[in-house]
């Protein structure tokens, strides 16, 4: 039976045991004495002799290494023989196959040397020894090297000539095994890999080449020698690593006579990946790597599915549309009307723009300015490479929107019209997330079953191990006692010898610390030891430092640009003083702890450094003050988080290192393949790609520049580079390369991710830091607590016993969540609190839905309201207060009614919607402002009468005591204030402008009124103390980067403009600012001296350039200015600094890890509401849902019956038939094909053949529409599949139609043309495994929508007050005519791209403008508000807090998809398709349809049946052991019985058995009846049959043989004694 997959948040779960487990792995030691009981007691061994363990352990006595002598090197030759001999005799015996040996896990080539052996002899090191594995005794030998790796050899001899013990094999082995030549080899690489980076190689290299040649052809002579050439499991070719060898070796000889050119990449990469086996674990890494290749299959597949659908829609869609141009019309009497339109002179470009502005004639497309006309003419922007133009152009736009789409979206909308974004929306983005969020989960999935195989190996190891020491802890009890005593007493001498074998160092270094290090030099100083040891550990000792770095910080967070020279002289005495305070602090440690103590922590070390450095800084002599801004992190070792997401960076880099260092070598490789492709054809064809004909910022001239496109490029920002290189070089190879890199560099990111995330060894980050320290804090807080509260009390005249004070104890274990709570209340009693506080929550819902039913509403007031004031209190039995009563239960029964709700939402809809009406058009639309106006009105006496009836239903008490109750008040009373200021004309006040902004927040009502919304805003509620944690961590861990930002880059990033030519002065022109300044007095006014918006001029401006590099997909504008910058005031020059790309570089890869450290918090919380039985997510309503849908999921098909009519059964077994569904396949690839050739500007005559061959495709998708209907019948339309053909012959009939009669009036006629590409998904109908992910895909629809509808409502209300705010922000950047915040259409784009994190700072950099780029003073006709600025400190709140929200809801979408696929693994074990299969191999076996096979058939079988239900031969003990397969007449079994056998061996006796059961019945053994035959016996019966017949054969053949014996030893004894002779 196969153990049941773990779910995700078990799996999660299970992460801190699995941590755990993995320490006491890596700790599996045996102690001498221990190690001599298990190879040298007999008894030690019997008790071990069932056990894997025993099998691999040598006999009792016998030494566990030997040497490889001439004797045993026969006796491996005549074994070897002999089981040659064997193997030919019994080649067919499938019970000898079985027991067969196999080889030992533990002592694979390459191993560590399990703990059971104890370490070899050193003499017996790097020594041929014979193997210890029993499966390679009769083939090879080993030899171990010095850190006990284990080395396997072939034990023939070489070439007939070297055997394993000659001198001439010998040393080679000796040095192949040698960690010293295996270094040599590696320097030797690493050396070559510097080499090929240069750009411009010395001279004297052409010499360095060949002596790397004849280095690497001297380790394949010494491989081949040592190992064998190709003959043996363990030769030199056998090993895939080395063909390395034999392609780096050829390529090296071939360029020593042939120029290859390009080719040359053939010898740079195997040099490089030459490394990977050099190192230890890279090759078991890539190994991994490429088998979790085989489990992204499916995916692949789907991606390039869903890829060619959406790439076939938009070469119907865009085909030719992005050739549209605004072109001046000719008006030249002597150039021809082709020749003018096509002149790029009269073609319309914006500033810094390449291409010409595009355009389109429908109503919602692009226009022209004014004196230029719309045509379609020249070529595609971006150098004719961005185009839905054919299918391959169209396939790469495709892939271009799954990274960086917004500038594709904005050119196509432009082109096309603004209607196409519902295409965008509805279909490129929903398919795009579909295809990268399945990715994501499966290798997700992937990961964790890697995790999973490595923690089985590990548990295996521990039980092994634990059996080993049960059996040597009773033989030791079985001793006697002094013997045992002895032992006992043995390993404390032992445990003794191994921490003095752990002091690595040599004696006399002990002696060394012990003099020098360890400071007791007299009493006296004792004595001051003593006392300043008390001091340093005192808790406000470190209460005092702890305040001393905080103030350090702020003081290091003041400095800017520009400073006062006595504010920078005060910053510089600061730090000053703050050194001197840190100096003292670690001479004080040094004094009371030694030197030798001191460094005894690693928080010391890390405190010494910095103050050497201080030190090192105050003699100027070096400017070192960027580096003291590690002081921060000095904090780590007080603050909990902190600490935790710095060993969490620490324990990822060091456990991951391995799968880290192969993607640093794909990105060298590809470095310098770019390189090399690239580099002859940048110096050649600049001129292509720059008007100046100097190389751009990123080309592959050069190997940083090289390796700074690769890091772009896995950063999503590869299409822009892709163009320059295909436009200089050849545009294949361009394809290829950037393909392959973009492939296999996300793969590895996304698998580096995950295995971060989901690994164990990350669960170490979750411990605590000291205690000592963190209490100290603590204990001096409680002090300081303690005494305020005293003196409080004095004051007030409280008596002082009287305390409530009482110190919450603190376990040592309450740390068990990923984030630590900021409050003194321990987690675990926080989480005991809300668990009472949701019973509490309950319990009030329960009594308020048992008022609800008594149509009983609480009182109106609170009881303190009622005696304060005591009119209130009124008596509802009879009179006035009983008319009250029933009043308030009439508005309460209203209240309760379920169309209530139903007529609230809408209006909170429509107010909502009438917002959208009020753009800046509206001003002259009198008539539509009317009706807004008097539609608000409305809406809100509508709201208002809303909330009156729930007072008086609920009372003010109720109605008060609910959070969302407090949204819908404080949302109408904006609104009521708003319409007293328009009524009173108080309008355009500011205060009373940014309250009508607030309206926007009115959709926000209606999340209270669906429970699923609820739901999701709930748990994201609960995440958010631990959200401000890792908040305030990453806010700290900014501000690093930002003080390091302001120290390289505050007021360096100025520059002279020139407004008319819009271009920077060149550094020869204007150098500095006061030439700036001094030509803007000479009346140049269009020379400023000016700051870009991103800068680093202090660290809170600094924070913004970091959110747009951490959260941007284009982030390149602050790099140019960082890189272009030179000093102060001075002007930039072009790459001046260039390696400061390496400053945005490492604060990109700690976002890396802040991104990490943000999922782990939210999968912590989301298993924390799991195990607590929340739903997450779904409402309970959704929930049934969820489970009826994965029912019907599971459910089989009913088989169609054959009907009985002639002709409709001979239909039926044509359209039923396998060959029938392969050819309709083969008939729509085909189909597609014919779509895809398709191409802008063809020929009449393609038009026409391809024409002809739609109409002929049509002819047979009808054809076969009539046959399935005459064959089917009704039954025809429950099949998804045919209603999807169904579909798609319709909308093929309405395309012809609406192309010949109706193009002309109807707009989107193509869009019929476009439902014939859905033809393309029935190739999913053999895909068994895409179909599995599209479901699960399907069964997370509900949580999605939840998520998504949250996700709409913050994207509508951010729009709504985009609108309101930024309407009238001057254009510039990626604001321009189309995508602004003018509407609300507008706004919703410009918000779709700022929600994708792609280039929204394009957006935010205008709506920052502030006088003098802006006119406050301009009139906007038609509205009050005046001038074209933006405000800074609205803009840069409104995009952090909608990014936040936005990337927080995101992630969640990609969760929930990751968790439906892990639940969805192990919902369906067994599917529909694999019952189907097991049928079909069934008719392979018994072609006469009889429904029996004979028993000696079963093995045959079963290993012919796929996966799951395979049982791979030989396999007699598990068919013997399938007891549910009753034996018939003739030693036959029955299909349904095997079925029945197999499923269970699957799923075992679970509950999901009785549902097989009847699938199996319904789907299969509905038509067919099983014939009665009695069973006779069964498979287990008849083994246990056999098994009794041979122990009597055995036992009588004894007693015959016995027999015989007695009988010859008598006629034996009489021979002898002379009388009667035996008869022969």
């Amino acid at each position: 039976m196969t153990s049941r997959k773990m779910s995700f948040f078990e799996m999660w779960r299970s992460k801190k045991e699995r941590g755990e487990l993995l320490k006491r792995a890596n700790q599996l030691r045996l102690r001498p004495s221990q190690l001599r009981l298990l190879l040298g007691d007999s008894g030690v061994r019997a008790a071990l002799q069932n056990t894997r363990t025993a099998s691999l352990l040598p006999p009792v006595g016998a030494e566990v290494f030997r040497r490889l002598t001439l004797a045993s090197l026969g006796k491996i030759q005549q074994q070897c023989e002999a089981e040659e001999v064997e193997l030919q005799t019994r080649r067919s015996n499938e019970v000898t196959k079985n027991n067969q040996a196999k080889p030992a896990i533990d002592l694979e080539a390459g191993k560590l040397l399990p703990f059971f052996y104890g370490n070899p002899p050193p003499e017996l090191l790097n020594t041929p020894l014979e193997d210890l594995d029993p499966f390679y005794q009769s083939k090879t030998f080993i030899v171990l090297s010095k850190d006990n790796i284990i080395h396997r050899f072939d034990a023939q001899s070489i070439c007939f000539l070297l055997s394993p013990l000659n001198l001439l094999r010998t040393v080679p082995i000796q040095i192949l095994t040698s960690s010293i030549f295996s270094w040599f080899i590696m320097f030797t690489i690493l050396t070559n890999c510097v080499f090929m980076t240069m750009r411009e190689p010395p001279a004297w290299s052409r010499t360095v080449e060949p002596m790397f040649t004849a280095i690497y052809t001297f380790e394949a002579i010494i491989k081949v020698v040592s190992r064998g050439f190709c003959v043996g499991k363990f030769t030199f070719l056998r090993d895939p690593w080395n063909w390395l060898d034999v392609m780096v070796i050829s390529t090296g000889f071939l360029t020593e006579f042939v120029d290859l050119g390009k080719v040359s990449v053939l010898k740079t990469v195997p040099r490089v990946l030459k490394i990977i086996p050099v190192i230890p674990g890279l090759r078991k890494t890539v190994g991994a790597l490429v088998q979790s290749l085989k489990g992204l299959a499916n995916v692949l597949v789907l991606v390039v599915l869903c890829i060619s659908f959406l790439a076939l829609i938009g070469l119907l869609l865009f085909m030719g549309d992005l050739k549209s141009k605004c072109v001046m019309w000719p008006n030249v009497e002597n150039v021809t009307f082709q020749e003018s339109i096509n002149n790029p002179d009269n073609h319309y470009f914006l500033p810094d723009r390449h291409d010409a502005l595009l355009c389109g004639n429908n109503s919602d497309s692009g226009r022209c300015p004014e004196g230029y006309t719309c045509l379609k003419v020249g070529s595609n922007p971006n150098y004719g490479f961005t185009s839905f133009d054919s299918f391959g152009w169209s396939l790469l736009s495709v892939v271009r929107l799954m990274s960086y789409w917004e500038d594709l979206v904005q050119l196509t909308l432009r082109a096309a019209g603004k209607t196409y974004l519902t295409f965008f929306v509805l279909v490129v983005f929903p398919g795009c997330f579909c295809i990268l969020s399945l990715a994501v989960a499966v290798i997700a999935t992937l990961s964790s079953e890697q995790e999973e195989a490595g923690v089985t190996v590990l548990k295996q190891r521990e039980e092994e191990f634990a059996q080993i020491l049960k059996a040597i802890k009773r033989r030791e009890e079985e001793e006697q006692p002094a013997c045992r005593a002895a032992l006992s007493s043995e390993p404390d001498g032992e445990n003794t010898e191994g921490l003095e074998d752990q002091r690595s160092c040599p004696q006399c270094w002990f002696v060394f610390a012990d003099f020098l290090l360890k400071w007791s030099c007299c009493g006296c100083w004792r004595w001051l030891k003593q006392r300043l040891y008390s001091f340093i550990t005192s808790p406000f000792f470190d209460l005092g430092v702890v305040i001393c770095l905080i103030v350090n910080i702020l003081f290091m967070c003041m400095e800017h640009y520009p400073m006062t020279e006595r504010f920078e002289l005060t910053l510089s005495e600061a730090q000053l003083v703050f050194t001197v305070i840190f100096t003292a602090e670690m001479l004080l440690k040094l004094v009371a702890m030694d030197p030798y103590g001191y460094f005894q922590v690693g928080w010391n070390i890390f405190d010494s450094i910095i103050v050497a450095v201080s030190l090192v800084e105050m003699t100027d002599a070096v400017d070192l003050r960027w580096f003291l801004v590690m002081r921060v992190f000095r904090l780590a070792r007080w603050w909990p988080s902190l600490h935790m997401f710095i060993k969490l960076v620490w324990t990822s880099v060091m456990a991951l290192r391995n799968l880290t260092f192969v993607l640093f070598i794909m990105v060298f490789i590809s470095s310098l393949v770019g390189m090399q492709l690239f580099q002859q054809d940048y110096r050649d064809h600049v001129c292509r790609i720059s008007m100046d004909c100097q190389l751009p910022r990123w080309h592959f001239s050069d190997f940083f520049h090289s390796f700074l496109i690769i890091i772009r490029v896995l950063f999503g920002e590869w299409i822009e580079i892709m163009w320059d290189s295909m436009a200089v070089s050849n545009q294949t190879t361009c394809l290829i390369f950037f393909s392959m890199v973009l492939v296999i560099g996300n793969l590895l990111v996304l698998n580096l991710f995950l295995s971060l995330l989901l690994s164990s060894f990350s669960t170490d980050c979750v411990a605590d830091p000291e205690e000592e320290e963190k209490s100290n804090l603590e204990i001096a807080f409680r002090q300081i607590y303690r005494a305020l509260g005293t003196l409080l009390r004095k004051s007030t005249h409280v008596n002082p016993d009287h305390t409530d004070n009482k110190e919450i104890p603190r376990k040592k274990g309450e740390h068990d969540t990923l984030i630590s709570d900021s409050r003194w209340v321990p987690i675990a009693h926080a989480e005991k609190m809300s668990d009472d506080e949701e019973e509490k929550e309950k319990k009030r819902l329960c009594a308020d839905r048992e008022d609800q039913d008594r149509d009983l509403p609480e009182d109106c007031c609170s009881d303190k309201c009622c005696r304060c004031c005591p009119f209130l209190d009124v008596d509802t039995s009879h009179g006035r207060g009983r008319v009250w009563s029933n009043f308030r239960r009439a508005c309460f029964s209203i209240v309760q009614h379920t169309c209530f709700e139903s007529i609230i939402i809408i209006i909170i809809v429509l107010s909502s919607g009438a917002l959208v009406f009020e753009n800046i058009h509206l001003q002259h639309r009198q008539v539509l402002k009317m009706v807004v106006a008097r539609a608000d009105e409305v809406f809100t006496c509508l709201l208002l009468m809303e909330i009156f009836l729930k007072w008086l239903a609920f009372g003010l008490k109720k109605y008060f005591s609910d959070a969302w109750s407090w949204i819908d008040f404080l949302i109408l009373q904006v609104s009521l204030v708003s319409l007293a200021a328009d009524t009173f004309g108080f309008s355009e006040m500011g205060a009373f402008q940014f309250l009508r902004t607030l309206r926007a927040l009115g959709l926000l009502r209606v999340i209270s009124r669906f429970q699923g919304l609820r739901g999701v805003v709930q748990a994201l509620v609960r995440t958010v103390p631990s959200m401000l944690d890792f908040l305030l961590v990453v806010l700290v861990l900014w501000m690093v980067f930002s003080i390091l930002g302001v120290n390289l880059f505050a007021g360096r990033f100025f520059y002279c403009f020139n407004e008319t030519a819009e271009e920077l002065f060149l550094p020869e022109v204007v150098n500095n600012k006061t030439q700036c300044l001094w030509l803007s007095m000479e009346n140049f006014t269009e020379v400023s001296w000016k700051n870009p918006q991103l800068n680093y001029d202090n660290v809170l401006s600094g924070y913004l350039p970091l959110l747009q590099l951490g959260a941007s997909s284009d982030c390149v504008d602050v790099m140019y200015s960082a890189v272009d910058a030179t000093w102060v005031e001075s002007q930039p020059i072009y790459e001046s600094n260039r390696y400061m790309y390496l400053y945005f570089i490492c604060f990109i890869i700690s976002s890396f890890f802040t991104f990490n450290f943000f999922i782990r918090v939210i999968i912590d919380h989301l298993q924390r509401d799991k195990s607590a039985g929340k739903t997450i997510y779904l409402t309970k309503e959704q929930r049934k849902y969820y489970n009826s849908v994965q029912k019907r999921m599971m459910q089989p098909q009913k088989p169609v019956p054959r009907p009985q009519n002639c002709f409709q059964a001979r239909l039926f077994d044509l359209v039923t038939s396998k060959s029938f569904r392969v050819f309709m396949v083969v008939m729509v690839c085909l189909n597609m094909v014919t779509l895809m050739v398709e191409t802008d500007q063809q020929s009449f005559q393609k038009e026409d053949i391809l024409m002809g061959l739609y109409n002929v495709f049509l002819v047979i998708f009808i054809t076969e529409f009539l046959l399935k209907i005459v064959a089917l019948r009704q039954h025809y339309f429950t099949d998804g599949w045919n209603i999807l053909d169904l579909v798609v012959i319709t909308a093929s009939i309405l395309s012809i139609v609406c192309d010949k009669y109706m193009v002309l009036y109807f707009k989107y006629a193509s869009l019929f043309m476009v439902l014939r590409v859905v033809h393309i998904f029935r190739l999913l109908y053999w895909a068994k495994g895409i179909r599995k992910l599209l479901n699960a895909f399907m069964l997370s629809l509900p949580a999605l929508f939840n998520i998504g509808l949250l996700l709409f409502i913050v994207m509508f209300t951010s729009s709504i007050f985009g609108m309101f705010n930024f309407a009238y922000v001057k254009r510039g950047y990626m604001i321009d005519d189309m995508f602004n915040f003018e509407t609300f259409g507008n706004s919703m784009m410009c918000l779709l791209m700022i929600t994708t994190s792609a280039s929204w700072g394009g957006f935010l950099i205008p709506i920052m403008k502030t006088p003098p780029d802006c006119d406050p003073d301009m009139e906007n006709p038609g509205a009050a508000i005046r001038g074209n600025c933006g405000s800074p400190a609205v803009a840069i709140v409104f995009f952090v807090t909608h990014i936040c929200l936005t990337l927080l809801l995101v992630v969640h979408l990609y969760i929930v998809v990751i968790l439906e696929i892990f639940e969805y693994e192990d919902a369906e074990p067994l599917s529909d398709d694999d019952f189907q299969t097991f049928y079909n191999t069934w008719k392979k076996f018994d072609p006469e349809a009889s429904q029996f096979i004979q028993y000696s058939e079963l093995s045959d079988f079963c290993d012919a049946l796929p996966d799951p239900l395979r049982i791979p031969k030989p396999s007699p003990i598990k068919l013997t052991h399938m007891d549910l397969m009753p034996l018939l007449p003739g030693d036959r079994i029955h299909c349904s019985d095997v079925l029945q056998a197999l499923v269970t061996q699957v799923l075992g006796d679970s509950g999901k058995m009785n549902s097989l059961k009847a699938r199996m019945e319904e789907k299969f053994m509905a038509n067919p009846s099983k014939m009665s035959c009695e069973p006779i016996s069964s498979t287990l019966q008849g083994k246990q049959e056999a098994v009794v017949a041979t122990v009597i054969q055995k036992a009588y053949r004894k007693h015959v043989l016995q027999q015989r014996g007695d009988e010859e030893r008598v006629v034996e004894s009489v021979d002898n004694g002379g009388g009667v002779s035996a008869l022969q």
